[in-house]
């Protein structure tokens, strides 16, 4: 027997060393694998975060070129400025007025840090800055003298491409600016000569804070095709070539993609990320710390592997303490407990979701005490007192989004949510009521903070996470509504409405927005006058068929109520359909066009559409339609004139007093008008036709009866003999007498 225990002993201990020998070794393999897994996926995650803040960074540099090609525009085509430009030696009267056009321009954009006119007939210089150095300077005294050298080689840069620069200004005490420069210039003698430009500075610290965020790890700097550094990046000088440099080497050998990878920059290991070149040719590099990426991953192998060798010793220890017959009835109690919880649960969330939305709708009273009770007893971790916000989600392009799921909209709906509520977690107890359509509104609950807790990140950056978040994993872009920050939850239950009117700006503002509720609530302060001159107008070019003209007059009246209630851009568009009905009704009447009238439940939904073109294309074709009735009428109408024109000279030629004059006061119009409008259709002149007329019956006359030449001239129109043979040559080349010969003789 006591062999027998000890072979029993052997044998257990066996299979418990070769249970605990493949545990330890599935585990270190395991562990191992998703340790190097979670490196890559670390890295990928970086790599595309960095690609965004990169895109947004190249985004940021295309809109401040734009913007400076702009204006460049706005201040070469501006009238009060070109004396700046053009004269040799413009008036102080000239002078002042297009000094403070100047500064205008330069204060409407808060980036600019200073904008030059120059004219080469003076060699003088007309500065707008923000410093003490506004005026006019001569070429040779101007304090930036980096300026000269550009424009004596301005062969060399190409206009609105920002060239990055320091340089010193001030006369007493100099001081140093960095910015991007835009040139704008008009040449003379083929090119050879500069004529005058317009030089606008923008600031090199409007475009840093956009690159290197203090949130995010990291450093951002921007580079040529050269290898020149364009921008601020640690203690190197702007426009030094980093060509050289170990790390900058492999991003100048690939032209063309973007990509990342890891290398030494100044002694330390560091993910490198880059993009492909802009229009610009720039190259937007990121450098991200190796250890900050992986410090995480290298806590949680350690973690990993304390746990797995504390669960092998419990397992080991637990094996011999319970008992096969105990295990199975606890663990299936233990099982239904858990279902049952969940079922408890997934039915809670129902019902508060429910509650929420009947809160938000009206259809629920709530108060302090009594909202607090119900968010309780719905399981919800909601102080009701503390500092709640609401935002108002919408999916952009909701019928697309739609089509695209179908019956899974739902589905993804719900898993938009999971992600805006995760996202939010770190920093607020969130609520994400399903409110139908496009529309789920988020309830941002403050968590209490210890003293030890970070300042909460800004609503704004984080709304932006969500956006790219779920662009990321659900494919489909979302707008916000932001709310003002209230002291209670009932407080801002209480302004949903206002921030659902608000949600509907959505229409001029564009997908992916981002919509404060107090901005627009503050519209509310502003006086709409409906523009009654610029609807004349456009009643004007409908009537003329000027179709073009109609859709930028339309354009302007919708554009201007953008910074108005919703309402006014409702009432604006119904009036514009009563004035487009009208327009129809009256073309109808007096010209009989063939035209349906058009009725509000005719015009475009508002509240379906999402963007402002879509109201626009409705009424675009409604426009086109009307342009192409009136061309169709009003060619009729020529048509009808030129014969009514051909009738009367076919009938009154043989009255001398025939005339355009006599032709225009029987129809009642000018004869301008009538004779530049029959050579316009006709491609001749009306007296040229009642003189060939004229000249074909004399040609019959003159073959078919023996009347004279004389009887014939008057019988034909003509108000004596001579000039009847000057036009009868002038058309035939012979005079009436050898035509008639010519052509008795031929019968013959």
């Amino acid at each position: 027997m006591r062999k027998r225990s000890e072979d029993s002993q052997k044998v257990f201990a066996r299979i418990l060393i070769g249970i605990i020998v493949s545990t330890v070794a599935t585990l270190l393999v395991a562990s191992t694998i998703l340790y190097v897994n979670y490196n890559h996926i670390a890295l990928r995650q970086v790599y595309r975060t960095d690609m965004n803040s990169l895109t947004q960074t190249s985004r940021e540099v295309s809109k401040m070129t734009e913007t400076a090609k702009s204006l460049s525009y706005q201040i070469y085509q501006d009238y009060t400025i070109s004396a700046l430009l053009l004269y040799s030696n413009p008036s102080i009267y000239e002078i002042t007025p297009a000094m403070e056009q100047l500064d205008n321009y330069r204060m409407s954009l808060p980036f600019i840090e200073s904008i030059y006119v120059y004219n080469s007939k003076n060699d003088e210089f007309f500065i707008s800055s923000n410093e003490v150095r506004n005026g006019q300077q001569s070429i040779s005294e101007i304090d930036d003298q980096g300026i000269t050298s550009i424009l004596d080689r301005f062969h060399d840069y190409k206009p609105f491409v920002p060239i990055p620069r320091t340089y010193q200004v001030g006369s007493t005490e100099e001081t140093q600016v960095s910015s991007y420069t835009y040139l704008c210039y008009d040449t003379i003698n083929d090119n050879a000569t500069l004529n005058y430009a317009v030089v606008v500075n923008i600031k090199d610290d409007w475009l840093s804070p956009n690159m290197n965020s203090a949130d995010q790890p990291g450093k951002t700097f921007i580079i040529n095709e050269q290898g020149q550094l364009l921008s601020d990046f640690s203690n190197r000088a702007l426009m030094k070539d980093l060509s050289n440099e170990t790390f900058i080497q492999p991003i100048l050998k690939n032209k063309e993609q973007s990509a990342y990878f890891t290398a030494e920059v100044d002694g330390e290991k560091s993910l490198i990320t880059y993009t492909d070149p802009d229009n610009l040719g720039w190259r937007y590099v990121r450098i991200t710390p190796y250890d900050l990426i992986t410090s995480d991953i290298r806590n949680m192998r350690t973690h990993t592997v304390l746990f797995c060798l504390g669960l092998l010793i419990a397992g080991v220890f637990l094996s011999y303490l319970v008992s096969r017959k105990l295990y199975h009835p606890i663990d299936k109690v233990l099982v239904r407990m858990r279902v049952m919880e969940a079922e408890r649960r997934g039915s809670l969330h129902l019902l508060r979701q429910d509650f929420l939305r009947g809160a938000l709708q009206g259809r629920e009273t709530v108060t302090g005490g009594m909202l607090a009770e119900r968010m309780k007893f719905y399981g919800s971790s909601f102080d009701v007192h503390r500092l709640t916000r609401l935002v108002l989600l919408r999916i952009d392009h909701f019928t697309d989004f739609s089509d695209t799921y179908r019956d899974e909209v739902q589905l993804v709906k719900y898993a938009m949510m999971n992600i805006c509520t995760e996202t939010a977690d770190l920093y607020y107890h969130t609520e994400a009521v399903d409110m139908g359509g496009d529309l789920i509104t988020l309830i941002f609950n403050d968590k209490i903070q210890d003293e030890a807790d970070q300042e909460h990140s800004p609503i704004e950056e984080l709304l932006r996470m969500m956006q790219a978040a779920v662009m990321t994993h659900l494919r489909c872009s979302i707008s916000f509504t932001i709310g003002p920050a209230e002291d209670s939850l009932e407080n801002s239950i209480a302004s949903y409405s206002r921030s659902a009117e608000a949600s509907l700006h959505r229409l001029f503002m564009g997908p992916g927005c981002l919509i404060y509720t107090s901005d627009i609530m503050a519209y509310h302060a502003k006086e709409y006058a409906f523009p009654v001159g610029k609807e004349r107008q456009l009643i004007d070019c409908l009537m003329t068929g000027k179709t073009g003209e109609a859709k930028q007059i339309y354009a302007d009246i919708v554009s201007e109520t953008a910074t108005y209630p919703f309402t006014v851009f409702q009432l604006a568009l119904s009036h514009l359909t009563m004035t487009l009905n009208h327009v129809r009704n009256t073309l109808k009447k007096n010209n009989q066009l063939t035209l349906e009238s058009v009725s509000d439940r005719s015009m475009l939904p508002i509240h379906d559409a999402e963007d402002l073109s879509e109201v626009h294309e409705h009424f675009y074709r409604m426009f086109d339609e009307l342009g192409t009735k009136v061309e169709e009428k009003r060619t009729l109408k020529h048509e009808e004139l030129i014969r009514k024109i051909n009738c009367i000279i076919e009938r009154d030629y043989a009255d001398t007093n025939l005339c355009l004059t006599s032709i225009a006061d029987e129809l009642a119009m000018s004869p301008i008008y009538v004779s530049r409008l029959y050579k316009q259709l006709t491609l001749k002149g009306l007296t040229d036709v009642i003189n060939e007329t004229r000249i074909a019956k004399a040609q019959f006359l003159l073959i078919e009866t023996e009347n004279s030449v004389a009887d014939i001239a008057e019988r034909t129109g003509f108000t004596n003999s001579s000039y009847f043979y000057r036009m009868f040559k002038k058309f035939n080349g012979v005079t009436p007498n050898d035509y008639r010969r010519k052509e008795l003789h031929s019968e013959l």
